[in-house]
C-alpha cells in the first residue's frame, strides 16, 4: 500500500483528497502547517507527499527543502495557486518532482501521481567511491558493503566534498564553503564537527575513513 502525505490548509479540500486516494487504496495522512509535516515525516517512510505552498506557519517550500535533507526518495509533488513561472522555478530548485497548478482536477492530480509513483526518483550516475563505501550525491543514496541506505543531504554533501578531495585534508571552511555556498545559514565549525560525528555513526564500522587531522580539518582516506 503506498502512503500519502497531503500537505493542504484549506480543509475542504485536503479531505476531498484524501476521501479520493484512500478509495484508490492508498494509506493517507493530512496535516495544515510545515512544523506538523516535518514530523511527520520524520516518523513515517512516506511515498510521496502533496504539498501546498501557502500552509498555516510558512511556505511548503521549507517542507520539500525538509524532504530532501531527511529522505531524497520521497516524491514531491507541489499544489498550488501559486502558479507564476518563478514560482514553480522555486518548487523544482528545491526538490520537487511536479507542480501542478491550482484549480485542478482530480483525475488529473491522480495521473501525476500514479506517474510519480510508477518510478523511482533517478539516480544519478555519477558516484564516489572510497574503500567499500559508493555514494550517489544526488539521490543520497549509499552503498556500504554492498547494502544500500540513504543519508541525509548534507551530511551526504560533506562526504561528497572529502571524497572528491579523497587523500588530502579538507579544511573546516572549504568544506563549509562548498556544502553551504548561496545558504542564508553558514554553520559554524562546532556544527560541522556534529555533522561529522553522525556520519562516522552511519559508517559504523568504517567509520575510520573519515580521519580528523588536529588544527586543520578532515581527510577521507582508506581507514588503515
Amino acid at each position: 500500500m503506498q502512503n500519502i502525505l497531503i500537505v493542504e490548509n484549506d480543509i475542504t479540500l485536503s479531505k476531498m483528497i484524501k476521501d479520493y486516494f484512500s478509495h484508490k487504496n492508498f494509506e493517507c495522512n493530512t496535516c495544515s502547517s510545515v512544523d506538523k509535516a516535518c514530523s511527520l515525516i520524520e516518523e513515517n517512510d512516506f511515498d510521496i507527499v502533496i504539498l501546498d505552498r501557502v500552509l498555516d506557519d510558512g511556505d511548503g517550500i521549507e517542507v520539500a527543502e525538509f524532504i530532501n535533507d531527511f529522505n531524497f526518495k520521497t516524491r514531491i509533488l507541489i499544489l498550488s495557486q501559486k502558479s507564476r513561472t518563478e514560482d514553480k522555478i522555486a518548487g523544482f530548485e528545491v526538490g520537487a518532482d511536479d507542480y501542478l497548478s491550482k484549480p485542478f482536477a482530480i483525475s488529473e492530480l491522480s495521473l501525476r501521481v500514479n506517474s510519480l509513483l510508477s518510478k523511482q526518483k533517478l539516480k544519478n550516475s555519477h558516484s564516489l567511491s572510497l574503500g567499500p563505501v559508493s555514494i550517489f550525491p544526488k539521490t543520497g543514496e549509499v552503498i556500504l558493503n554492498n547494502i544500500t541506505s540513504t543519508m541525509r543531504k548534507k551530511e551526504i554533501q560533506i562526504l561528497a566534498c572529502l571524497f572528491k578531495h579523497k587523500n588530502h585534508v579538507v579544511s573546516r571552511t572549504m568544506i563549509i564553503n562548498d556544502v553551504w555556498s548561496g545558504g542564508s545559514e553558514i554553520p559554524t565549525h562546532t556544527t560541522l564537527d556534529v555533522y561529522i560525528r553522525r556520519i562516522r555513526i552511519f559508517l559504523g564500522d568504517n567509520k575510520n575513513i573519515i580521519k580528523t587531522v588536529r588544527g586543520f580539518g578532515y581527510m577521507a582516506s582508506v581507514a588503515e
